[in-house]
């Protein structure tokens, strides 16, 4: 086989251990047809016809291209395949997380025989995870303290759709406030001005219980409600969007508790131990050196040591997670105005960046040891040539609307995967707070004020599903919905 065809110069694969050329495309003679029947690929699923079959159409496609142009479909189809099987294959721990250090640095004091330093940076990284976890855990407490028990002691019924179709009113659904009456633009108020507006117009009434029919007819305190109903909605996403890294981070640690071989194996490894004996005796050596020679990768872990860190650290890290998203889809709901939505909808993200900021008050050593942490490969990359490459590059390009597998590559399932979590926690807070008239409007459930300011923990502990330790309140409502005569 000569070492040129239209110009291209062969070049050796360095995935096999014998040098093919793009011609065996075209005469069928390699090996490549067994391989494509191997290869665990989406775009090899795709694929209908026999290998031998689809040389035979990719050959007609090769003596279109160039030879510069079959350079880059090559190098194209295997540039997408190393990038596929580094994002799918490569188990990694956070380097920026304190739930990273408190995985990682134990299993570096393990392997370096629980020495004093190692040892005491393991337990630092525990000490940290341990305040993290109760700073966030105390913060969303009081959140959810405000939302079940402090709020309804100031009469504050749940927001839910009041007002939100207020342009369309009278005609439209939801344009009943709470206080009974129908929206107009010029009625329409936040919580804090509304109750001030109520509670003059009541005062009034109890200095002068003779003038009360008159107060009511020309003291109006408007209504209360909501400003945007679909910048609610979209504030509600974006704040899922933001937790989006923390749990890609908990799905790193699971990849890692059940992709990594449960056995005792090392986290510190040399890169050259030849080379380090040599330097040692030179005295030519920059200051940094030693470091060159070492690595720190993740490794296998011990059956206690993933079992303690599935309880101790994702566990906690994904419950969490979930109160977070629970409770800042409550109190984004809860919120009525423009620009107090679209600053909660970034600030309540806070408390879950708080791993971030302790993490900063680990030692430097820690922090050295998680840059230089490597990944560890979950399975053995695929052995593949170039023409392989090449082949399956081209097989991707045939495709139309019915094709298997098409929707899936299209759409994004990450998008998918938050528009969902969205979906779900808001149909929560209706579920819960919230009725459906006959009209379609969501209005809130009757006010029931609590018998204590204080939140049980088990209250707070199971916030996502709140008919399993609800509240305890009085029997006697404090406000119901209805419909003044004057609307």
């Amino acid at each position: 086989m000569s070492d040129q065809k239209d110009g291209y110069k062969l070049v050796p694969d360095a995935d096999s251990d014998q040098e093919e050329s793009l011609d065996d495309v075209e005469d069928g003679s390699s090996g490549s047809s067994q391989r494509l029947q191997n290869y665990p690929s989406a775009a090899q699923s795709s694929l209908k016809g026999t290998a031998v079959g689809a040389s035979e159409s990719v050959k007609i496609e090769w003596k279109k291209l160039t030879p510069q142009e079959q350079r880059v479909q090559v190098l194209a189809g295997r540039a997408l395949r190393t990038l596929n099987e580094k994002a799918k294959l490569l188990i990694t721990v956070e380097n920026d997380s304190v739930y990273g250090a408190a995985l990682a640095l134990p299993q570096v004091a393990r392997t370096a025989g629980w020495s004093l330093e190692y040892t005491s940076l393991a337990c630092h990284s525990m000490m940290f995870l341990l305040t993290n976890l109760l700073l966030q855990g105390f913060l969303l407490y009081m959140l959810s303290k405000e939302l079940r028990t402090l709020d309804k002691f100031g009469g504050q019924m749940h927001l839910c759709d009041f007002g939100a179709h207020s342009g369309e009113c009278p005609e439209g659904k939801n344009c009943i406030g709470p206080g009974g009456t129908a929206y107009t633009p010029e009625r329409l108020y936040d919580w804090k001005l509304w109750t001030t507006r109520v509670f003059v117009r009541d005062s009034f009434k109890a200095l002068f219980p003779d003038r009360a029919e008159d107060i009511e007819e020309m003291v109006d305190p408007g209504e209360y409600g909501l400003e945007s109903y679909y910048l609610r909605m979209i504030c509600c996403f974006i704040f899922v969007l933001g937790l989006w890294p923390d749990l890609a981070g908990s799905w790193d640690i699971l990849a890692l508790l059940i992709g990594v071989p449960t056995k005792a194996e090392p986290w510190i490894m040399e890169t050259d131990w030849e080379e380090l004996r040599k330097r040692e005796r030179s005295d030519d050596n920059p200051d940094d050196w030693r470091m060159d020679f070492v690595r720190f990768r993740v490794a296998g872990v011990p059956l206690h040591w993933k079992i303690i860190n599935f309880f101790l650290i994702l566990c906690p890290k994904m419950y969490i997670w979930i109160l977070t998203v629970d409770i800042g889809i409550v109190f984004l709901m809860e919120t009525s105005e423009i620009e107090d939505m679209i600053i909660n909808c970034v600030a309540l993200a806070f408390i879950l960046n708080l791993d971030e900021l302790t993490m900063s008050m680990l030692p430097n050593q820690t922090k050295a040891i998680l840059e230089m942490l490597e990944g560890c490969p979950s399975a053995k990359p695929q052995q593949i040539s170039l023409q392989d490459d090449f082949v399956l590059h081209e097989e991707g390009k045939r495709w139309n609307w019915f094709s298997p597998g098409f929707y899936g590559y299209i759409i994004p399932a990450r998008l998918c995967f938050l528009l969902a979590v969205t979906a779900f926690f808001l149909g929560n807070y209706y579920l819960e707070a919230c009725i459906r008239l006959e009209d379609g409007s969501w209005v809130s459930k009757d006010l029931h004020l609590p018998r204590s300011d204080s939140l049980p923990f088990l209250t707070f502990l199971f916030e996502p599903f709140p008919r399993l330790f609800p509240v305890d309140t009085e029997e006697e409502a404090a406000w119901k919905f209805h419909i003044a005569e004057s609307a």
